[in-house]
C-alpha cells in the first residue's frame, strides 16, 4: 500500500518523464583592442574592462549617458576592474572615452551602409541572404527550443540566456548604470528527468523536482533575481496551469461573500494586532486591487503594494464633513499609483479607523504595516474557507476583481450591442472592457519625458490621431457631395466613415494606458470568449495568434459550457430585445 507521503507526491507531479539540451548562451564578447585615456595616461584595457567601455560607448547618444545616478553606478563597477591607481575616481569627466564613441560611431555606419547596400539587392540575393540568417538562427533553436516531456515534443519558451550589460530597470531604478555580469553554466540549475541525458557543460546543479514546470533557473548575480526557462505557453503543462489560475478566481467568485464578510470582520473585530493589519491589507487588495506589497520586482525601483505601504503614502483629506482616503505612491513599473476612497460605510470606516492606528506616532517613511508580509497575507487568505476556495491567494484576487471588471463593462457597455451591430461598433466594446481591466490593475504606460523613445511615440500617436482626423473629415466631405448609384456604394463608404470613427475614439480613451497586459495575465478568456461568440465577434480581432497560442485551451469549450462565462447574460438578453424593438 502507497504511503500518504508517496500519494501526496504523485498528486503534485506535473510530470513523469523530462529532457532537453539546456540553454544557449550569447556569444563571448569580441575584444576590439580598445584604450581609454585617465588623466593624461592611455590604458589599453583587457577584455572584461572594454566590455564595460564598450556597452558605456553604446549608449553615448542616449539620455542615460548624462543621468547622474547611471554615471556614478556604471563608474562604480568599471573601477574595480581597473588599476589600483585609478580607483579613487569619482568622476567621469576624467576619462577620455573619444576610442570607444569613434568605434561605435564607425560601425554605424558601416551597418547602415549594409542595410543600403541590401535594399538596393535584386530580389534573390535579398531571399538568400534572408534564408542564411535564419539558418544561423534555426540551428540554435533545433538544439535548444524543444523539450521532450512525457514523451511529447514541446516548445520551449525563452531558452536563450540573456547577455551582460549595463542594468536598465525600470523608472528611476536604482541599479540604473551597473554592470549585469554573463551568466555561464556553472551559475545554472537544470531540471531534468532522472533518466535524462545531462547536457554538456559544468552545471551548478541537476535537479529532478516532478512538481515543477520549470527547466533552468538561476539567479541574477547583481539584482539576485531568480531568472527561470520555462515551457512554451502552448504547451499541455502550462496550458492547465492558465486554467488553474482562472478556475480559482472563477471558484473565489462563487464565495466571494463569505470572503470578503471574514476580511471585513477580522479588519473590523480582531483584537489581535498583526492580525488587524493582515485583514486590513486584505480590504486593500479586494476593495482596490492593489498588489500585495513585497513580492516586488528586482527591476523595478521603490515600488510599493499594500503591505509595504508607508506612512507617506497616505493623507486624509476632509470636503465638506465628508472624510476620504488618499492613496499615493509607486506601483509596479514605477508608475504612479493614484486613488481615493470615500470613507462612506461601515468597512470604509473600520478601514479609516485602522489606518489612522496603524500610522499613529509613525515617521512619514516608517512602515504602515510593518511586521506583515505577503506570505503572511496569502497565509491569512488561504484559511479562510480552504474547503470552498483552496489556494486564495492576493494574486487570484486581483484576477478575479479583474474579471469581475471585465464582465460588468461588457454587460454596460458604452454603446448598445447585438449580433447586427458593425464589427467596429463590436471591437469597440471589448477594447473598451479591456481599458477597465488597464485602470483597474494600473497598467498606464510609463511616458519618461526624458526619453527619445518617448517623445517619439506621443509624435506618433499624435500624427495617427491627425491623419484619422483628416481622413474622416474628406469622407464626411465625399458623403455630402456625392450622388450615389447604389445603396452598397453609400454603404460601404459609412461602414469606413464609422469604422475611422470607432478607432479615433479607442484611440483617445486608451492613450495613457497599456491593454495588453491585462488580457494575458488578468481577464478569463472564456468570459471574452463567451461574449464574442454571443455577438458575433470572432475572438482573433482581440487576441492576436500569440495569445491565441496561449489560451489554446479555451477553444477546448463548447457554446453551452461557455454560457456560464456570459457577463450577466440575462441583462445582455434584455438589451438586445430592447435594441431589436427600438430598431423595428
Amino acid at each position: 500500500m502507497e504511503s500518504a507521503a508517496t500519494t501526496s507526491t504523485v498528486l503534485r507531479a506535473k510530470w513523469h518523464t523530462l529532457l532537453h539540451k539546456g540553454v544557449a548562451f550569447p556569444p563571448a564578447y569580441q575584444a576590439r583592442g580598445l584604450s581609454i585615456i585617465i588623466g593624461g595616461r592611455r590604458l589599453s584595457l583587457d577584455p572584461a574592462q572594454e566590455e564595460l567601455v564598450y556597452a558605456w560607448a553604446k549608449k553615448k547618444d542616449t539620455h542615460y549617458i548624462l543621468d547622474r545616478v547611471f554615471q556614478l553606478n556604471f563608474l562604480s563597477d568599471l573601477k574595480k576592474l581597473l588599476p589600483k591607481e585609478f580607483q579613487s575616481i569619482d568622476n567621469l569627466d576624467v576619462i577620455d572615452f573619444s576610442e570607444a564613441f569613434r568605434l561605435v560611431d564607425q560601425e554605424k555606419k558601416m551597418h547602415e551602409a549594409e542595410l543600403e547596400r541590401t535594399r538596393n539587392l535584386p530580389r534573390e540575393e535579398k531571399r538568400s541572404l534572408t534564408i542564411a540568417k535564419r539558418a544561423e538562427k534555426e540551428k540554435l533553436k533545433a538544439t535548444y527550443a524543444k523539450a521532450i516531456v512525457d514523451d511529447v515534443e514541446v516548445d520551449i519558451a525563452n531558452w536563450l540566456v540573456e547577455p551582460p550589460g549595463l542594468f536598465m530597470g525600470r523608472g528611476q531604478h536604482p541599479l540604473r548604470g551597473r554592470w549585469k555580469p554573463r551568466v555561464g553554466a556553472q551559475d545554472v540549475i537544470l531540471n531534468l528527468g532522472e533518466d535524462a541525458l545531462v547536457p554538456g557543460g559544468t552545471w551548478q546543479d541537476i535537479v529532478h523536482d516532478h512538481s515543477s514546470t520549470w527547466l533552468a533557473t538561476w539567479t541574477e548575480k547583481l539584482t539576485g533575481k531568480r531568472k527561470y526557462v520555462w515551457l512554451h505557453d502552448s504547451a499541455t503543462l502550462r496550458q492547465n496551469n492558465e486554467k488553474e489560475k482562472y478556475d480559482k478566481a472563477n471558484k473565489l467568485g462563487k464565495h466571494i461573500n463569505k470572503v470578503q464578510r471574514e476580511i471585513i470582520n477580522r479588519m473590523l473585530r480582531s483584537t489581535e494586532i498583526n492580525q488587524k493589519k493582515i485583514a486590513t491589507v486584505s480590504y486593500l487588495i479586494f476593495k482596490l486591487a492593489m498588489r500585495v506589497g513585497d513580492e516586488k520586482d528586482p527591476e523595478e525601483s521603490d515600488t510599493v503594494g499594500a503591505s509595504t505601504l508607508r506612512v507617506e503614502h497616505i493623507k486624509f483629506p476632509e470636503s465638506d464633513g465628508q472624510h476620504f482616503i488618499e492613496f499615493n505612491f509607486l506601483g509596479k513599473d514605477s508608475v504612479p499609483w493614484q486613488k481615493t476612497l470615500s470613507v462612506d460605510s461601515q468597512d470604509t470606516k473600520g478601514l479609516y479607523d485602522n489606518l489612522k492606528l496603524f500610522m499613529k506616532g509613525k515617521q512619514p517613511g516608517s512602515q504602515i504595516f510593518d511586521g506583515i508580509t505577503s506570505s503572511k497575507v496569502n497565509a491569512f487568505l488561504r484559511s479562510i474557507d480552504p474547503k470552498s476556495v483552496p489556494g486564495l491567494t492576493a494574486k487570484v484576487f486581483r484576477t478575479f476583481i479583474t474579471t469581475r471588471t471585465v464582465k460588468e463593462a461588457l454587460a454596460k457597455p458604452p454603446i448598445r450591442i447585438h449580433q447586427k451591430s458593425s464589427e467596429a461598433q463590436k471591437i469597440y466594446v471589448a477594447r473598451m472592457a479591456n481599458l477597465t481591466a488597464a485602470i483597474t490593475c494600473n497598467h498606464k504606460k510609463g511616458i519618461d519625458p526624458k526619453n527619445p523613445a518617448s517623445k517619439k511615440a506621443i509624435e506618433r500617436y499624435e500624427n495617427s490621431l491627425l491623419k484619422k482626423q483628416e481622413t474622416i473629415e474628406k469622407l464626411k466631405r465625399d458623403m455630402e457631395a456625392r450622388t450615389w448609384k447604389t445603396e452598397i456604394q453609400k454603404n460601404r463608404l459609412e461602414q469606413r466613415l464609422e469604422k475611422l470613427e470607432m478607432q479615433l475614439r479607442l484611440q483617445k480613451n486608451t492613450r495613457d494606458y497599456n491593454l495588453g497586459t491585462s488580457l494575458r495575465n488578468y481577464i478569463d478568456p472564456r468570459v471574452m470568449k463567451a461574449w464574442m461568440a454571443y455577438v458575433g465577434l470572432d475572438w482573433k480581432k482581440i487576441y492576436t495568434s500569440t495569445l491565441q497560442r496561449k489560451f489554446k485551451w479555451v477553444e477546448e469549450y463548447r457554446m453551452r459550457e461557455l454560457r456560464a462565462f456570459y457577463p450577466s447574460a440575462k441583462e445582455m438578453q434584455d438589451r438586445a430585445v430592447e435594441v431589436v424593438q427600438e430598431e423595428s
